[in-house]
């Protein structure tokens, strides 16, 4: 026993009811809607980040239990990711776009978002040609649709090379060629900005620790767009999460 880990059992051994094991602690219930802890924090945010601390997914989507259960008999926790497994990865995305409020079909575009597998991985946990009605079920047509056409793009050419060095989205979208079979594809403005907030919780979720250094994120600039503010001082991934990365 270290003299730290000593010192701490000390202050331990120092708090309410700590010597009488036997004796029944008295727990005040908590409020029923406690008010945000920071005042920062708006009402409805906080509601969400609550929901998140107490794995409450219900709360954040009545739908979220049944779509995690789809992900788990599709073998999503067993695929690695970055640092995490695969489900992991899809439900903390999911979670940061719950955060910044976006609308439910881009939650859960952000929930299946490489379900099909796409431009950067194959982690293909359903088969396009045969599960689009089911996860359409599932899901929703509108965020399944996102979900299909976005794995079917070649994303990293969309976001960096034609929309960050533009810094701007289209007015009247972008044609782009399907990853698979070289067709054409024109996504809508709307469709180009779901796809950039995904990109931003997608980068959030999983460019962290060990991995940004790996990559050199963002010390060698590449993750910043033209004109945009590149220091990193006082950026140490280690320590701080997700550094200069923050949305």
């Amino acid at each position: 026993s270290t003299p730290a880990m000593r010192a701490l059992l000390r202050r331990a051994a120092a708090l309410p009811y700590a010597r009488c094991p036997s004796r029944a602690l008295s727990v005040e219930p908590a409020a029923a809607d406690p008010p945000p802890p920071v005042a920062s924090i708006p009402a409805g945010r906080w509601q969400v980040l609550r929901a998140l601390l107490r794995d409450d997914h219900a709360a954040l989507d009545p739908k979220l239990p049944e779509l995690m259960h789809m992900l788990d008999e599709r073998g999503a926790g067993e695929c690695w990711h970055k640092h995490g497994t695969f489900k992991e990865h899809l439900v903390d995305t999911h979670n940061v776009l719950r955060l910044w409020e976006q609308p439910d079909k881009v939650c859960r575009f952000g929930l299946f978002h490489s379900a099909y597998s796409n431009s950067y991985v194959n982690l293909a946990i359903f088969d396009a040609a045969k599960d689009r009605g089911a996860v359409a079920a599932a899901v929703g047509t509108e965020a399944e649709a996102l979900t299909h056409t976005l794995c079917v793009v070649p994303r990293h050419d969309i976001v960096w090379d034609v929309l960050a060095e533009r810094g701007e989205i289209p007015a009247d979208g972008l044609t782009t060629t399907h990853i698979r079979t070289g067709e054409p594809l024109t996504l809508s403005r709307t469709q180009l900005r779901h796809l950039l907030v995904f990109t931003m919780a997608d980068i959030s979720e999983q460019y962290a620790g060990w991995y940004d250094e790996v990559f050199d994120y963002p010390r060698s600039g590449r993750i910043f767009a033209p004109g945009a503010s590149r220091t990193v001082e006082g950026h140490n991934p280690a320590a701080l999460w997700p550094g200069a990365c923050r949305p």
